[in-house]
């Protein structure tokens, strides 16, 4: 399946062409609005780097610690907010190995 933002730079470049608009858009199985759509600019650009200086900084924080830290600095964000861009930068917390007993 092809993504929207390659659809419409297609649909652009029949428009170009010399193509119709409606024709180009029937051809290709999209919408008016769909070609005219302005995605939003990303409002968790910067609490995603400083959730990120936090995990570099504290190797052993989990998301709970990070959370709270970010709520000591000023900042109330949502718990779940939190934990699920830490997610997707895909941190995780190293597990503790076991010492073996001799």
């Amino acid at each position: 399946m092809v993504s929207a933002p390659a659809r419409r730079a297609l649909v652009r470049e029949w428009i170009d062409g010399g193509a119709s608009e409606r024709c180009a858009l029937a051809a290709i199985g999209m919408s008016a609005s769909a070609l005219r759509y302005c995605p939003r600019e990303d409002r968790n650009v910067e609490l995603r780097e400083r959730i990120l200086a936090l995990a570099h900084r504290h190797r052993r924080y989990g998301v709970g610690m990070i959370s709270l830290k970010l709520r000591q600095e000023g900042r109330l964000v949502n718990y779940k907010r939190v934990e699920r861009l830490y997610c997707e930068q895909q941190l995780q917390v190293r597990r503790r190995t076991r010492k073996r007993c001799r």
